[in-house]
């Protein structure tokens, strides 16, 4: 059964900036797809690249996912996904309405501890009414209560404002529970956390960022990663270099090379 992209879940997402895409992925799709990420971060841990964080060491992200493997390119451009992209971006133009922003995978060990509440729209307040980001959460491992699941303020991406340190200690927040081989929409302003893991298991999942592409028109009209010479760029003094920015994207483990396949 190929999963469809409903009016519920539009209305869910316009009202309360999150909604489930059930069944996007099989058991034994979604097998594969935790199995390969477990490899890849077995890997980049083997080649010290790994990228580590939170006070404990809990948490692992791999970066740059398009550029690991064949599977996550395939996953990325599902009907479904294309689908809801281009109904959140939509807007009047002969453009490209949205662009991908990042693919990683997140892992969860147990005792990993909650993020800080936060959005994902890098923008100055008032918050603009337009949506900028939105992304893709899937779930390779069930998401539960206990385990990290993701926790969100429902209809916050109305608020146009960041949360404030005071609304760290808020109460009522839900928590996102989902199955396996689904995947979670959620509005780039919607306020959200990663859970504690109080499990004694991994909670691992997909991440893919989608930005709109005027956000990426506006700072990258030239780009400069691109079609600047490497002689200049490797002459270039440290304000050259901040302004032009060719570092700016680049993460722990996004470059490490992957082994060669036989």
């Amino acid at each position: 059964m190929v999963a469809k992209f409903t009016e519920q879940h539009k209305k869910d997402f316009e009202e309360s900036g999150y909604c489930v895409l059930e069944d996007v992925l099989t058991e034994s799709e979604t097998k594969y797809v935790r199995n390969k990420v477990m490899e890849i971060a077995q890997y980049e841990l083997d080649m010290d690249s790994a990228h580590i964080y939170d006070d404990h060491g809990a948490a692992q992200r791999i970066w740059n996912l398009i550029n690991k493997d064949e599977v996550f390119r395939e996953l990325i451009q599902l009907p479904i996904i294309l689908e809801s992209m281009d109904w959140i971006f939509d807007r009047d133009t002969s453009h490209q309405k949205y662009y991908l922003s990042s693919f990683q995978a997140h892992i969860l060990h147990p005792g990993a501890q909650k993020m800080k509440l936060h959005i994902d729209t890098p923008f100055p307040e008032p918050l603009p009414e337009w949506i900028v980001k939105a992304n893709t959460i899937w779930v390779l491992d069930e998401f539960t209560n206990n385990n990290g699941s993701t926790e969100f303020l429902s209809g916050s991406h109305k608020f146009r404002h960041k949360p404030k340190e005071a609304d760290q200690s808020r109460q009522d927040l839900s928590v996102a529970i989902a199955p396996i081989g689904s995947v979670l929409l959620t509005h780039g302003a919607l306020w959200h956390r990663g859970g504690e893991n109080r499990s004694t298991s991994d909670r691992t999942c997909l991440l893919g960022s989608f930005a709109a592409s005027y956000a990426r028109e506006i700072a990258n009209e030239e780009n400069y990663s691109l079609v600047l010479d490497d002689t200049v760029l490797a002459q270039a003094s440290d304000n050259l270099r901040a302004i032009l920015g060719p570092e700016h994207g680049i993460r722990p483990g996004s470059q490490t090379p992957m082994p060669k396949t036989k």
